[in-house]
């Protein structure tokens, strides 16, 4: 019996140990102080510059800030840390809406936040037919006809292109491999799919998001290389998915239209 308490008490040990371990190698990595849209907007206002030469005007876009984090409250997809259906699946449902909060300032309370989430899932069911993975394509309708933003999707970005959008406080909507990108935080390495909303970056090459599928995802850090290797639309298998990612445009926005902005913008 005094065998099995030692063995008990070194196996409680280690089991906390391992838990200490984890929390060290994975703690939060710090993030520049947050900004918000408008701040972003103002001093990123394009700039008219006459071109005596040609007698025209020109457009000279401010340098980029070397780190940008734009505010925005967190929700997970699983506000009140309930993983069963429809929350396991609510990813791109968490992360529009986490878009639409900031936009709209709504300060959804979590009640709220969650009460958006089964509206979203009952609209997407009956649009759809179901709401499990919606791809690129869908997710725009969404922001579009259900949350009433303007989105333009590009394709193929380079860390250049994230920071140029994020820099006039547009915020990103992005679609992954989900076991691609390595989270600890997630359960058994993470879903097939997975959705999360991109609101700035670090020197480095980092980009910092808001990661719905863990309650440890707010302002959570992942390199550019694992961005870009794990960035995909939804397909079967989803390596074969394309890389294409959203950048919903604020209302009100002077951006040009969809037609007139080319890939990689």
């Amino acid at each position: 019996m005094k065998r099995i308490f030692i063995l008990f008490l070194i196996l409680v040990a280690a089991t906390g140990s391992y838990w200490l371990y984890k929390q060290t190698m994975y703690s939060k990595e710090s993030v520049p102080e947050q900004v918000s849209i408008q701040e972003v907007q103002d001093a990123s206002a394009d700039v008219l510059q006459s071109d005596a030469a040609n007698g025209t005007a020109v457009v000279v876009y401010p340098a980029l800030p070397a780190e940008l984090n734009l505010e925005a409250p967190f929700y997970s997809q699983a506000p009140f840390s309930n993983w069963d259906y429809p929350w396991q699946e609510a990813c791109e449902e968490a992360s529009v809406l986490l878009v639409a909060n900031v936009y709209f300032e709504h300060d959804w309370t979590r009640e709220e936040f969650n009460e958006q989430i089964l509206a979203l899932v009952d609209w997407e069911n009956e649009v759809f037919g179901s709401y499990e993975h919606t791809d690129v394509d869908q997710t725009v309708k969404i922001l579009e006809e259900y949350l009433d933003l303007e989105t333009i999707v590009h394709q193929d970005p380079t860390f250049e292109d994230v920071q140029t959008i994020l820099a006039r406080g547009h915020l990103i909507v992005m679609t992954f491999a989900g076991k691609e990108l390595g989270n600890p935080f997630f359960t058994n390495g993470g879903p097939i799919y997975h959705a999360m909303m991109i609101k700035g970056y670090k020197e480095g090459e980092k980009v910092i998001v808001h990661d719905v599928g863990t309650r440890r995802g707010e302002d959570y850090v992942y390199t550019w290389e694992v961005i870009e290797n794990s960035l995909h639309d939804y397909a079967e298998p989803i390596q074969d998915g394309a890389k294409r990612y959203i950048e919903v445009l604020p209302p009100d926005s002077e951006t040009p239209s969809k037609q007139s902005v080319p890939d990689n913008f």
